[in-house]
């Protein structure tokens, strides 16, 4: 996916990429590769590296820690409200 976009990634963050894609999904990891880019690019970076990857992780979910997220807040959502109303209407 590196290639396709062109992007230079250093030898360590390819090995922080490849363990985040195998304990959640290939899908979020190559997703990351773009964000990471970015990332590296706004501080003016010739490669992604370590400190990209971390930082675009910590700012996208992926779905499990999405869906543990949601578990923890899920008082604090509207739907929880809703489904509290007497009679159980919406």
């Amino acid at each position: 996916r590196c290639e396709e976009e062109d992007v230079e990634m250093t030898e360590d963050a390819y090995a922080v990429l490849t363990r985040i894609g195998l304990e959640t999904s290939l899908r979020y990891a190559m997703q990351l590769i773009t964000a990471a880019s970015l990332v590296a690019r706004k501080r003016k970076g010739a490669e992604v590296g370590v400190e990209d990857i971390k930082r675009v992780y910590s700012l996208f979910l992926d779905e499990s820690r999405s869906t543990q997220y949601m578990r923890e807040y899920q008082e604090a959502f509207l739907f929880n409200e809703l489904r509290e109303q007497p009679g159980g209407t919406w």
